[in-house]
């Protein structure tokens, strides 16, 4: 009885820990947007990205900008995948071409 009590505290203790370790992706959208304001800076459109991408995913995805902060999002929720312009595309809901 006492081993199943321990298992169980050591096992709710686990859980709690690794989902205290998940990054909070919209906490840093929050955080970001403000200061890139600013900031004024045009460099935080990235352009030359938002410009080679459209070009990449323009038979599949209607491209909108996205800026540093966007950019930073997307790869914080998706820090397993590889990022290139078809996933960002999908992670920022970009309308699909029919």
């Amino acid at each position: 009885m006492q081993s199943t009590c321990i298992i169980c505290v050591i096992l709710i203790l686990g859980s709690v820990l690794i989902s205290g370790q998940t990054p909070d992706c919209r906490k840093l959208k929050d955080t970001c947007n403000p200061c890139i304001r600013r900031l004024n800076n045009p460099i935080n459109n990235v352009e030359f990205m938002n410009d080679g991408c459209r070009e990449k995913v323009r038979g599949r995805y209607i491209w909108k900008n996205q800026t540093r902060c966007d950019l930073q999002v997307i790869a914080c929720g998706a820090h397993k995948r590889k990022l290139d312009c078809l996933v960002i595309a999908e992670l920022a809901g970009m309308p699909r071409r029919t």
